[in-house]
Order: structure tokens, then sequence, then C-alpha cells
């Protein structure tokens, strides 16, 4: 049991590690060039619907994560979709992608930003709008990281997983518990019991080693994670805000333009209307 037990968590070990290090692109776009979001499908049939513009692209060979901003909710978000790999199976476009109109909402959890899971698509795509007025960062996502139908988080961020340090924390105990093994068995003189402590705690610091490095891997790549996408939106917010005050403004000129137009027409039509009657 503790041989599989431990098992697992080198093949857990081995697959954030392969994650991590995975070759990354990059891609930061420009509002005006309304990119669309890959993989988001949105529904065109809402009144004043607005097109969201993508502003932030990381592709990776395990999957792709993509920033963008809803001028219609006036909120950023993030879209995340897994790729198939050695360690997931989204075969298919369908697979990958989330239709605005079958995404399912999930509950809010410590947080104000909303998260939404694909329909039926095995948890290969997720939404997270940040409702929160602050940039974003590691609290932004953590209450979603556990859920079931949110693994795609998960998946496509591992540095934001911290479970290796439960596993450091249980590794110290042992160390200690080890130490005072080696020491009572120096002290009744059991030279091959003592060795083999000792191969005991040779590996255990090894396996310390390298958990305490992957987690700071994790740490430096959260940090530049969240540095990135929040630089790339706080670099265009601004113009991006006025130009899309600017297309509300012009929108709703239009629609009273044409009420006024319509109302004009109708008040003829009567107008010609009653004269025939008389």
């Amino acid at each position: 049991m503790q041989m599989h037990k431990e098992k697992q968590m080198h093949a857990s070990t081995r697959e954030a590690v392969a994650r991590l290090t995975a070759a990354q692109h990059l891609v930061t776009t420009r509002f005006e060039e309304h990119h669309k979001i890959e993989g988001y499908e949105q529904n065109r049939y809402v009144p004043d619907f607005y097109g969201c513009d993508r502003l932030w692209k990381l592709d990776t060979l395990y999957g792709r994560i993509q920033m963008g901003y809803h001028p219609g909710r006036g909120q950023s978000f993030l879209f995340a979709n897994i790729k198939t790999s050695i360690f997931d199976n989204a075969a298919s476009a369908y697979q990958r992608s989330m239709n605005e109109a079958q995404q399912m909402r999930t509950l809010k959890s410590g947080t104000q930003n909303l998260a939404y899971s694909a329909r039926r698509q095995r948890n290969s795509a997720v939404l997270v709008y940040k409702a929160e007025n602050k940039p974003w960062s590691e609290q932004s996502l953590a209450p979603y990281l556990r859920r079931i139908n949110l693994e795609t988080l998960r998946k496509t961020m591992p540095f934001l997983d911290r479970s290796e340090q439960q596993e450091l924390l249980q590794s110290r105990l042992e160390r200690k518990k080890l130490e005072q093994q080696v020491r009572q068995s120096l002290l009744e003189k059991r030279a091959a019991e003592t060795a083999q402590l000792r191969m005991q705690q040779k590996e255990l610091s090894h396996r310390q080693d390298a958990l305490t490095a992957l987690l700071m891997r994790k740490q430096t790549q959260s940090q530049l994670f969240f540095r990135k996408i929040n630089l790339a939106f706080d670099l265009q917010k601004a113009k991006m805000f006025e130009y899309y005050r600017r297309e509300r403004n012009r929108r709703l000129q239009y629609a009273m333009t044409t009420q006024e137009l319509s109302g004009t027409e109708e008040k003829a039509s009567d107008g010609k209307n009653s004269r025939r009657d008389n």
C-alpha cells in the first residue's frame, strides 16, 4: 500500500514537472484587432451583442490559456482548455471548445469572480470572469482549483497547485523520526540497521530537495504568469475603455435616432389615414 502511494506521488510529480517545463508560445494582441477567443463560441442572439477581444494567449503542448475582455460585461476573463496529450484526451475541436449558450455556471466560493465549465465536454474548457476590482492573482482562481468540473484550471495552470507542500511537511516529520532511529541505532551499535537508516535518510533528502525545487518553480511561474496577464490588460485598458464608451454612446444615439424616425413615420402614416377617412 505504501509503495503504491509512493508511485502515485512520483507520477504526480513527473506530470507536474512535464507541464511546468513544456515549451511556451506567448502572443499579445491589441484589442483594436478584435481577435476572437479560440474555442469560445459566443451567443450572438443576445440583445446589444458585443464580441470579446483576445488580449493575450499562452500555448503549450498540454493546453491553451487566453485572456480576453468582454465589452458587454466590462470585465476581463481567462479561458483555458486542454489538449490531447499523454495526460489528457480532448481529441476533437468540439471537446476543446465552449459554447456560451450551453456553459454551466459554478457557484462563487470566497470570491466575487464567476467561473463556467463546458457542458458535456469532459471538463476540457473553463471560463473565469474577474468581477473583483483588483488585478488577477492566485486568490482570483484559488477557490475553483479543487472543483471537479473545473479541473482544466489545475491542468493548464499547474503552478497554482501546491499539493507538494503537504508531502514536504510529511517528509520532514519522517526525517526527524529517522534521525531519532539513527541515534538509537548508533547507541546500540547496530551497524547494519544504521546503514539502512542512513540510506533511507539520503533518499528522503533527495525527495525533499526535489519537492522544494518544484515548489519554487511553481511560485516563480505563478508570479510571472499573473504579471504578464495584468500587464497585457493594464497597457490597453484606458484606450479600450474609452473606445467602448464611445461605441456604447454611438449605439445609444443610433437607437434613439431610429426610434424618433419610426415615431415620425407612424405620425405621418396616421395623418394620411385620417385625411383619407375625411
